[in-house]
């Protein structure tokens, strides 16, 4: 399918949500939006994601006023906090410890503006559960680098998949772009 131009654009530095959004054939660019991507004192998963993705894509909105624009955050969500990105191996490694033999959850919110401005929002939710890691096995995945930059220091579509015993929802989304969401949303405003 091929569009003359483009008139979406994707509000975020991951490749992985580039990658899954080019699965879709809507030509778009890419805008890097540069936010602090921290939680706020007591913000809970859900809140934080829709707050970031729609920063995001506000700063893409500003700078391109008549596209369309979508952003997204990913969360990991363990024993009631939330698992930041890390480029710090000690902090993977316990990161990794957290998820060892347990059930976590991933909200990715997503803020969608259309041409005219309005902008949509969504959190979607995926349950994943890592088998019991011993040290050796968080030891390889360390080594792969993988982890680096990844909400719960992981990447479901590396090594870690390896870790997952039960995934509940859906797999982009882990990723950190719903592909059935993003679909949907890309077919109702023509751009498909």
């Amino acid at each position: 399918m091929d569009k003359q131009k483009k008139e979406l654009v994707l509000s975020s530095s991951s490749k992985n949500r580039k990658l899954i959004l080019e699965k879709t054939g809507v030509p778009f660019e890419v805008f890097t939006p540069e936010i602090c991507e921290f939680p706020l004192e007591k913000e809970d998963p859900i809140h934080m994601t829709k707050r970031l993705s729609f920063e995001k894509g506000l700063l893409a909105k500003k700078k391109f006023k008549k596209k369309f624009i979508i952003s997204a955050d990913t969360a990991v969500f363990s024993r009631k906090k939330i698992i930041n990105k890390t480029r710090d191996i000690a902090q993977a490694t316990l990161n990794l410890k957290i998820l060892s033999g347990r059930r976590h959850k991933v909200y990715t919110g997503i803020t969608f503006f259309t041409n005219s401005g309005k902008y949509y929002q969504y959190v979607c939710k995926s349950i994943v559960k890592f088998k019991l890691l011993d040290d050796k096995d968080i030891e390889n995945y360390i080594n792969t680098n993988e982890w680096k930059d990844c909400a719960g220091s992981y990447s479901i579509q590396g090594f870690a998949e390896s870790f997952v015993e039960l995934l509940s929802g859906s797999y982009s989304n882990v990723v950190g772009l719903p592909m059935h969401k993003i679909y949907n949303l890309l077919k109702n405003n023509k751009l498909i």
